[in-house]
């Protein structure tokens, strides 16, 4: 990702979150990143399956009551004051 900047807002760079089944590890979101400035609007799309929802619900810490888990990545958010946080 490039770098930090006064107009970011939030920054997910190689975003990994992942749910352990009985048997199995599933890989829902694998190395997602991407940024929002100030003023941008922004659009999900992709197939059924394909992570959106659970990207979502991880930034959220959502997933983590439905056995998900955000196994590596960062999630910077920066706050109404202007500092900067790793959320995940």
């Amino acid at each position: 990702m490039s770098g930090w900047d006064d107009h970011r807002l939030i920054e997910v760079d190689d975003l990994r979150v992942h749910f352990t089944m009985e048997d199995e590890t599933v890989k829902a979101v694998d190395g997602v990143s991407w940024h929002i400035n100030r003023g941008e609007t922004v659009a999900v799309v992709g197939e059924s399956g394909s992570g959106k929802s659970v990207t979502a619900l991880s930034l959220l810490r959502l997933t983590d009551h439905d056995g998900g888990k955000i196994v590596s990545g960062r999630v910077n958010l920066r706050r109404k004051d202007g500092v900067v946080v790793d959320i995940a």
